[in-house]
Protein backbone atom coordinates (compact mmCIF):
# COMPACT_ATOMS: atom_id res chain seq x y z
CA UNK A 1 0.00 0.00 0.00
CA UNK A 2 1.36 3.39 -1.00
CA UNK A 3 1.30 6.25 1.50
CA UNK A 4 0.27 9.72 0.50
CA UNK A 5 2.72 12.38 1.59
CA UNK A 6 1.62 15.98 1.77
CA UNK A 7 4.16 18.72 1.35
CA UNK A 8 4.55 20.76 4.48
CA UNK A 9 4.07 24.49 4.25
CA UNK A 10 6.87 26.61 5.59
CA UNK A 11 6.29 28.03 9.08
CA UNK A 12 7.57 31.60 8.82
CA UNK A 13 6.02 32.43 12.23
CA UNK A 14 8.39 29.99 13.92
CA UNK A 15 11.38 31.47 12.11
CA UNK A 16 10.21 34.95 13.14
CA UNK A 17 10.13 33.89 16.80
CA UNK A 18 13.63 32.42 16.52
CA UNK A 19 14.98 35.60 14.93
CA UNK A 20 13.29 37.74 17.58
CA UNK A 21 14.89 35.56 20.30
CA UNK A 22 18.29 36.27 18.79
CA UNK A 23 17.45 39.97 18.67
CA UNK A 24 16.38 39.99 22.31
CA UNK A 25 19.80 38.57 23.19
CA UNK A 26 21.39 41.40 21.15
CA UNK A 27 23.23 38.91 18.93
CA UNK A 28 25.12 39.98 15.84
CA UNK A 29 23.04 38.74 12.89
CA UNK A 30 24.64 37.64 9.63
CA UNK A 31 22.00 37.69 6.94
CA UNK A 32 22.46 36.27 3.43
CA UNK A 33 19.72 37.61 1.15
CA UNK A 34 18.75 35.68 -1.96
CA UNK A 35 15.00 35.68 -2.45
CA UNK A 36 14.57 35.02 1.23
CA UNK A 37 16.85 35.65 4.15
CA UNK A 38 19.16 33.06 5.67
CA UNK A 39 19.97 34.31 9.15
CA UNK A 40 22.89 33.09 11.23
CA UNK A 41 24.39 34.12 14.52
CA UNK A 42 26.81 32.76 17.06
CA UNK A 43 25.46 29.32 17.98
CA UNK A 44 22.73 29.43 15.31
CA UNK A 45 23.09 28.67 11.64
CA UNK A 46 20.90 29.47 8.66
CA UNK A 47 17.36 30.19 9.80
CA UNK A 48 15.27 30.53 6.67
CA UNK A 49 13.12 33.65 6.90
CA UNK A 50 10.85 34.87 4.12
CA UNK A 51 10.21 38.55 4.48
CA UNK A 52 7.68 41.02 3.22
CA UNK A 53 8.07 44.81 3.20
CA UNK A 54 7.25 45.19 6.95
CA UNK A 55 9.54 42.41 8.15
CA UNK A 56 12.37 43.75 5.96
CA UNK A 57 12.10 47.12 7.70
CA UNK A 58 11.90 45.37 11.07
CA UNK A 59 15.15 43.50 10.41
CA UNK A 60 16.81 46.63 9.03
CA UNK A 61 15.73 48.63 12.09
CA UNK A 62 17.28 46.01 14.38
CA UNK A 63 20.55 46.00 12.44
CA UNK A 64 20.79 49.79 12.72
CA UNK A 65 19.44 50.47 16.22
CA UNK A 66 19.14 47.19 18.12
CA UNK A 67 15.37 47.67 18.60
CA UNK A 68 13.55 44.34 18.24
CA UNK A 69 9.92 45.47 18.75
CA UNK A 70 7.78 43.70 16.15
CA UNK A 71 4.35 45.26 16.63
CA UNK A 72 2.49 45.27 13.31
CA UNK A 73 4.75 42.66 11.70
CA UNK A 74 2.87 39.71 10.25
CA UNK A 75 5.44 37.12 9.13
CA UNK A 76 2.77 34.65 8.05
CA UNK A 77 1.68 37.12 5.35
CA UNK A 78 4.25 35.95 2.83
CA UNK A 79 1.98 36.51 -0.16
CA UNK A 80 3.19 40.13 -0.31
CA UNK A 81 6.89 39.37 -0.65
CA UNK A 82 9.24 41.85 -2.28
CA UNK A 83 9.80 41.40 -6.03
CA UNK A 84 13.45 40.79 -6.96
CA UNK A 85 14.33 40.91 -3.28
CA UNK A 86 18.12 41.23 -3.47
CA UNK A 87 18.26 44.07 -5.95
CA UNK A 88 15.35 45.96 -4.40
CA UNK A 89 16.74 45.74 -0.87
CA UNK A 90 20.28 46.58 -1.95
CA UNK A 91 19.22 49.63 -3.96
CA UNK A 92 17.14 50.82 -0.98
CA UNK A 93 20.19 50.57 1.28
CA UNK A 94 22.42 52.36 -1.23
CA UNK A 95 19.90 55.19 -1.60
CA UNK A 96 19.80 55.54 2.21
CA UNK A 97 23.61 55.84 2.10
CA UNK A 98 24.15 52.82 4.35
CA UNK A 99 27.61 51.32 4.72
CA UNK A 100 27.61 49.07 1.62
CA UNK A 101 30.83 47.80 0.05
CA UNK A 102 31.79 45.44 -2.75
CA UNK A 103 33.65 42.33 -1.70
CA UNK A 104 36.69 42.36 -3.98
CA UNK A 105 37.58 39.41 -6.12
CA UNK A 106 40.77 38.93 -8.05
CA UNK A 107 39.12 38.45 -11.41
CA UNK A 108 36.45 40.73 -12.80
CA UNK A 109 35.01 37.79 -14.73
CA UNK A 110 32.94 36.50 -11.81
CA UNK A 111 29.32 35.79 -12.72
CA UNK A 112 28.09 37.41 -9.49
CA UNK A 113 28.92 40.64 -7.74
CA UNK A 114 29.15 40.22 -3.99
CA UNK A 115 28.36 43.10 -1.66
CA UNK A 116 28.26 43.46 2.10
CA UNK A 117 26.38 45.88 4.33
CA UNK A 118 27.88 46.58 7.74
CA UNK A 119 25.67 47.64 10.62
CA UNK A 120 26.00 47.99 14.38
CA UNK A 121 24.08 44.78 15.10
CA UNK A 122 24.99 42.63 12.12
CA UNK A 123 25.84 42.26 8.46
CA UNK A 124 23.91 41.79 5.24
CA UNK A 125 25.37 39.82 2.35
CA UNK A 126 24.23 40.08 -1.26
CA UNK A 127 25.27 38.12 -4.34
CA UNK A 128 23.77 39.64 -7.48
CA UNK A 129 24.17 38.42 -11.05
CA UNK A 130 26.54 40.63 -13.00
CA UNK A 131 24.97 42.79 -15.69
CA UNK A 132 26.10 45.96 -17.44
CA UNK A 133 23.09 47.85 -16.13
CA UNK A 134 23.80 46.87 -12.51
CA UNK A 135 27.54 47.62 -12.82
CA UNK A 136 26.69 51.06 -14.23
CA UNK A 137 24.34 51.64 -11.29
CA UNK A 138 27.06 50.69 -8.76
CA UNK A 139 29.63 52.87 -10.53
CA UNK A 140 27.26 55.84 -10.52
CA UNK A 141 26.90 55.43 -6.74
CA UNK A 142 30.64 55.10 -6.22
CA UNK A 143 30.75 51.41 -5.33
Amino acid sequence: MKQIQFSQTYDNERAHRQVKQLMMQHKQLHIQINGEAWISSQGTTRIRYIFNRQSWHWILNYLQTGDYEDFGIFPSNITKTIEDTQTTCLKELIEQKCNIARIPFLRETEAYIRLRGLFRFGKLYFSIKRSDEFIDYLNSKGL
